[in-house]
């Protein structure tokens, strides 16, 4: 898709008419040529990235997934967790 967009008195362009709703964060890259390359991003913490890139934690994530579809589960209390937390020290905060 190719459109002309106008830009205004303070330099903002509108691009709702050329990207997806769900499109939330965009990369603008200025080529050497002048063009404009607009690539839709999405933004990880380190943590996220972390879990992301290890393939022992996405192996645990996944088999955690297998076992949920397979109904094993343990149900646990709210609050267990945080208790829990708390006895272990977790200094996360």
């Amino acid at each position: 898709m190719s459109i002309e967009i106008e830009v205004d008195e303070r330099q903002r362009v509108s691009l709702g008419k050329v990207i997806s709703k769900d499109v939330k964060r965009l990369r603008v890259e200025t080529l050497a040529n002048g063009e404009l390359l607009v690539t839709p991003v999405v933004s990880l913490s380190q943590r996220e990235l972390s879990v992301l890139t290890s393939p022992e934690r996405t192996a645990s994530i996944s088999a955690g997934i297998l076992d949920a579809k397979e109904g094993r589960v343990t149900r646990y209390e709210p609050g267990h967790f945080a208790r829990l937390a708390e006895e272990m020290g977790d200094d996360d905060d």
